[in-house]
Formats: C-alpha cells, sequence, structure tokens
C-alpha cells in the first residue's frame, strides 16, 4: 500500500524551483535563459505564482537537470508508487472505477505504444 502523505504546497514548488538554479544562475540570468522577466522567477522562487508545466521544464532544460526534477523534490511525483499502486490506494474510488480507472490508463499506454501490451 502506498504511504500517505500531505499533498505538496505552492511553497514546496516555489522551495523546489530555487534549489534547482541556486549556485548555477542568479534570478537574472535564469530569466535571461528563459526569456521571461526576473520578477517573474522571483515570483516563482517566492510562491507567489505556480510557473506552468512546461516553464518547470524549461527550468529543469537550462539548469541541466532531468526531467522531473523539479516535481520531484516538491513532492509531487513519488517514484515508489506504480500508477497501480496509486489507484488502488486511492480511498475516494470504488472498485468498479479503480478498474475503469486501470482500464484506461492500459488503453493510453497502448495507443502510445502500440507495439506495447500491457
Amino acid at each position: 500500500m502506498v504511504a500517505s502523505a500531505s499533498a505538496p504546497t505552492r511553497s514546496d514548488l516555489a522551495r523546489a524551483i530555487r534549489r534547482a538554479y541556486t549556485g548555477r544562475f542568479t534570478q537574472t540570468e535564469l530569466a535571461e535563459q528563459l526569456g521571461v522577466a526576473q520578477n517573474t522567477i522571483s515570483r516563482w522562487a517566492t510562491g507567489e505564482v505556480e510557473p506552468r508545466l512546461d516553464d518547470i521544464v524549461a527550468i529543469e532544460k537550462a539548469c541541466l537537470l532531468p526531467r522531473g526534477t523539479i516535481l520531484r523534490a516538491a513532492g509531487y511525483v513519488v517514484e515508489s508508487a506504480s500508477p497501480e499502486d496509486v489507484v488502488a490506494a486511492d480511498q475516494r474510488l470504488d472498485a468498479a472505477r479503480r478498474e475503469l480507472l486501470l482500464a484506461a490508463y492500459q488503453a493510453a499506454l497502448n495507443q502510445s505504444n502500440p507495439r506495447r501490451k500491457v
């Protein structure tokens, strides 16, 4: 069973963003790399504004970090849990909805890679 943890907060994401660029770039340098204003970086780093997912990917790319590093550091991604484990642990789902969700997941995998059979 998947361990229950509190949901990540905007502050967790801001902290992960700061860790990603600190020691690599100043806010001004990162802003230049991303083509945004320095105050945008500041607002992301303080949690005032949440960046879009493509902004997070751009930060990781600029900082030469593997994709998903920031979201993992913020607590949004749990490496040890498979999709099946996450669905099984979700107390909001009854058995029928769990099966439906897993079937939809497997169908999506098969569509994205027709050679793969789950």
